[in-house]
């Protein structure tokens, strides 16, 4: 129960009838589309004719330059127009309203292929914004938009296509390209590569059930009239029955219809006079097998520089010895199935600086003693040592995903050079001589090497196209005239914004920071991927839903995730069976429980982090589909006995009974999804499944109690933390009792033995349980096993997160750049910095502290949201003194908490921006100060908690 201090609150709003502040302009910024930032997307093209508004209001000062707080948004006005006539389509008028983000466009319905623009303005309390006006586009909304054909080769491998355009001389309104080209695409107009980062585009999908397509703005391309050449250089990729056969697992029947590369491509153009025309692709295109003779995502990449044709793109190209017409060939979509052929939502993957874009204001790049790359080097690496192993070796410094570009390649004509790529390296005694190659045991039958054959001619540059590696070391045989400054490596992924900043006084959580961050962007891959450098690369659902809570703390990735749930979707079976994986590879349907909840899981943090109730509603019935199967799988079974595959996966010791690791996320699942139906308001299913939670709960603890040891099964670590973890499971009376077994237990241990599903709730439930002291020893740890121990050992200084507690090149799979353990760092932000975001409602900031104040004695985060910044600086100054910062983005409140200092303590005094608020022995009343109110004590654990508005704010709270 809560405790009012203070009986009556004398808190007044000051507002702008009796405060004057200087006129200020502002207007809406960071304006999202469809949650996609038009601050760093220059071209915007949604695929949905109801597409939503979101912007954060810009700050106020008053006339000594101080943010104001408590700004509030009153009232907005949107209108949307075509831009070809200016006609207005929509028109909110004004509308009284504190809602800025996710407001639905309610105007006439978009159409294909067209522009528009959006015009918004908002008034807050205190002033009226001006205008913010960006343009958008649409996609192609029906098939019947189309009216190109799917061209290749059944006969050769024909990878490069190209037609010729002849431009009419009136100047062109708009021209806008939609391509899909399968495995991967290039797009070329004269020579030009389109997107200079844009790389392995479209995404991986289950073509057959939804193949991707692209668009392009070409106006300010095809701006001259005349002649154009346009080409698409094709890859593999996922489509080439290969990659399925490379560590083929029971569902390699579904790539049974893949084949040869494909492209399809439509350039709709409008000139000024009214008239339009389009170019297609049909059998009139031709096409060769270019120089890229060969590419794979497992095994690289062969290119024959000698087979290269300059400008083979250009309208004034001639050279045809080797071409061919194109064929017709079928479409990857089976529309009877009722496959999709639909825009590509997420971000391309990319290179270079447009990969990522930094959003955060706070520390940015390494901290000292942080070994690693930083974030902000522009997406490139450059080797930070070179030496001679049985070829050139080249260190890059990082763990990461992405290829290396080599220039100044002068040797003679025909000459073969190799690269190899490796994770680790490791030493052993081969012949007495002591070796230090690298290790490819963890490759897994592939064979990582791009090769290039080299057409004599000076300074040849080579960069593999259409593949990727997972890789810290690169060997390059066949040349040895290799300079470092001749090397750099791109650091590719699905494009994205760092939004998370998270530092603190311990350099062994920074270090997992560091490795959290890199070991994400390894594996997002237009899906979210297991890991990078062996036969594997697949959207493994347990390593997704174990990690998405860290990663939208840490990236801007809203799309990316709705994508993947929309490919969960697809995959799923009427009767409800989602699989391991998605695109549906390996692994099993239905899923094991610890994987299938990655649909609900994902779909729920999505909404926390956003406040997006359409995602909530959009999966929905799928979700009830998924547990709806669970349900009947349990009905065979009882929980018992309930179905499992991989239970608490690499674990330390192997223990307990793998029916309750399966147990755990069904129950789980139900309880999500009562909360989910009471976000819908849907009444029948809050009963249904609420009263089905509650059967589930007593089932679990009757069933897996154990009596004679007073915990679950057998007492294990894992057992007793998923029965702590699930709601309304541990008796009452019983809880005090198993959490002190679990800390007892860790405590004589010494370490934690449970593998990524119980790490993923241990952390959170001791700071919860009152033994946040014990989680900081077990993050902090470095020797074995532990999150340290991956960068604190003999062999390898880990820079991303480890596949197992003990990959180490000791001839075994495991990947040491693996994000299923990522899961601790969402605890950094909700526990140690505090930050709960809640769906964007009210932010609670509540950072746990230790009674042993030296475990931790600074943090600095901060979280970039939709609506704005959230910031949390907190500094123990000793024992009993915190001094705690926060920003608080306008237009939302937040309740700001104060654990106790010291155990069975009480808060004395808290002061506010060097203002004392509240003292303990002044009749407990909280001082009237702009912005705060509700100052409350919980009696049992002493917390202090107090409501504020938006604002900046630093308190400082004194205990005894």
């Amino acid at each position: 129960m809560l405790l009012f201090i203070s009986l009556v609150l004398f808190f007044v709003k000051i507002n702008s009838e009796n405060v004057e502040y200087s006129k200020t302009s502002i207007q809406p910024i960071h304006v999202r589309i469809q949650h996609i930032d038009v601050d760093t997307h220059s071209d915007i093209v949604i695929d949905i004719q109801t597409p939503h508004f979101s912007w954060e209001l810009a700050d106020e000062y008053d006339d000594y330059g101080q943010r104001i707080r408590n700004i509030e948004q009153i009232g907005y006005h949107i209108a949307v127009s075509a831009v070809i006539d200016n006609e207005i389509i929509w028109d909110s008028g004004y509308v009284r309203s504190s809602i800025s983000t996710h407001i639905l466009y309610e105007g006439k319905q978009l159409k294909s292929d067209t522009r528009y623009k959006v015009n918004i303005k908002y008034e807050t309390n205190k002033h009226e914004s001006e205008w913010y006006s960006v343009d958008f586009r649409t996609g192609l909304f029906s098939l019947d938009d189309w009216s190109g054909e799917w061209i290749g080769s059944q006969s050769m491998n024909m990878n490069q296509l190209r037609t010729v355009i002849n431009l009419k001389s009136n100047p062109i309104r708009s021209a806008t390209a939609f391509i899909s080209g399968i495995g991967y695409y290039q797009l070329y107009i004269e020579g030009e590569l389109i997107d200079q980062s844009r790389r392995l585009d479209v995404g991986w999908t289950t073509y057959q059930q939804r193949t991707l397509y692209t668009s392009y703005d070409l106006t300010n391309v095809l701006n001259t009239s005349g002649l154009k050449g346009i080409g698409v250089m094709l890859g593999q990729g996922w489509y080439n029955k290969q990659q399925w056969a490379i560590g083929q697992g029971p569902h390699v029947e579904l790539s049974l219809n893949y084949g040869p590369p494909r492209v399809i491509l439509q350039i709709n153009i409008i000139y000024t006079d009214g008239t339009n025309e389009s170019i297609v692709t049909n059998t009139n295109w031709l096409g060769r097998e270019g120089e890229h003779r060969f590419d794979s995502i497992y095994m690289g990449t062969t290119v024959d520089f000698r087979a290269v044709q300059l400008c083979w793109s250009c309208a004034n190209f001639s050279d045809f010895r080797l071409w061919m017409n194109a064929s017709i060939l079928p479409s990857p979509v089976n529309f009877t199935a009722g496959g999709q052929f639909s825009l590509q939502i997420m971000d391309p993957i990319r290179i270079g600086p447009d990969a990522l874009h930094i959003a955060t204001s706070g520390q940015l790049g390494n901290i000292d003693g942080v070994e690693g790359a930083s974030l902000t080097d522009g997406g490139i690496l450059k080797p930070i040592s070179q030496e001679y192993v049985n070829g050139q070796l080249f260190d890059l410094g990082q763990n990461f995903a992405g290829w290396c570009r080599i220039a100044s390649l002068n040797a003679a004509k025909s000459t073969i050079i190799q690269l190899r790529y490796g994770e680790l390296r490791y030493s052993r005694s081969v012949n007495e001589m002591n070796y230090h190659g690298l290790f490819y045991e963890n490759l897994c039958s592939i064979a990582v090497m791009d090769t290039v054959i080299l057409n004599g001619t000076e300074n040849e540059i080579f960069e593999p196209p259409f593949t990727y590696h997972g890789f810290r070391y690169m060997l390059i045989n066949g040349y040895d005239h290799i300079n470092r400054s001749d090397v750099e490596c791109y650091n590719a992924h699905s494009q994205t914004r760092l939004i998370g900043n998270f530092t603190s006084s311990n350099q062994v959580i920074n270090q997992i920071q560091h490795n959290i961050l890199w070991s994400q962007l390894s594996n997002s891959m237009s899906i979210p991927t297991d890991c990078a450098q062996r036969n594997e690369r697949r959207g493994w659902m347990g390593d997704a839903g174990l990690s998405v809570d860290a990663s939208l703390f840490n990236f801007d990735y809203i799309n990316f995730y709705i994508n993947f749930l929309t490919m969960i979707e697809d995959n799923q079976t009427p009767d409800g069976a989602i699989s391991d994986t998605v695109p549906f590879t390996v692994g099993s349907r239905p899923a094991d429980p610890n994987w299938g909840t990655a649909y609900i899981t994902i779909a729920w943090y999505l909404y926390e982090h956003t406040g997006d109730i359409n995602i909530i509603k959009n999966y929905y019935q799928g979700i009830q589909l998924w547990i709806d199967c669970l349900i009947q799988h349990y009905e065979q079974t009882g929980l018992a006995r309930f179905y499992h595959t991989y239970g608490d996966w690499n674990p330390v010791n192997r223990t307990g009974n793998q029916s309750l690791i399966s147990s755990y996320p069904f129950l789980r699942d139900v309880y999500r999804f009562v909360n989910m139906s009471e976000l819908l308001n849907r009444t029948d299913n809050i009963e249904k499944y609420g009263q089905l939670y509650q059967r589930l709960a007593d089932e679990f603890h009757r069933v897996f109690y154990n009596e004679s040891i007073r915990s679950y099964v057998d007492g294990s670590q894992p057992m007793n933390i998923l029965a702590l973890d699930l709601p309304d499971v541990v008796p009452t009376p019983l809880r005090t009792t198993i959490v002190q077994s679990l800390a007892d237990n860790l405590i004589k241990t010494g370490y934690f033995t449970g593998g990524i599903i119980s790490v993923n709730a241990l952390f959170p439930l001791l700071s919860n349980e009152g033994h946040h002291d014990l989680a900081l020893q077990l993050a902090q740890k470095t020797s074995y096993p532990s999150y340290g121990y991956m960068f604190n050992n003999n062999v390898q200084n880990a820079t991303t997160n480890w596949e197992g507690w003990d990959t180490l090149p000791q001839g075994g799979a495991s990947s040491p750049n693996h994000h299923m353990f990522n899961s601790i760092g969402a605890w950094f932000y909700r526990y140690l910095a505090g930050i709960h975001l809640n769906a964007l409602q009210t932010i609670i900031i509540h950072p746990k502290m230790s009674y042993d104040y030296q475990l931790l004695t600074e943090i600095n985060a901060e979280v970039v949201t939709t609506k704005g910044s959230v910031k949390v600086h907190w500094k123990r100054i000793s024992q009993n003194q915190i001094d705690l910062s926060v920003r608080i983005p306008n237009n939302i409140n937040a309740i700001v908490s104060f654990d106790r200092l010291v155990e069975q303590g009480k808060c004395m005094k808290l002061i506010c921006n060097n203002e004392i608020i509240w003292i303990r022995e002044k009749l407990n009343l909280l001082k009237n100060t702009l912005g705060i109110s509700h100052l409350t004590e919980h009696q049992s654990t002493g917390t202090m908690s107090i409501r504020i508005e938006s604002g900046d704010y630093t308190f400082t709270a004194y205990w005894q």
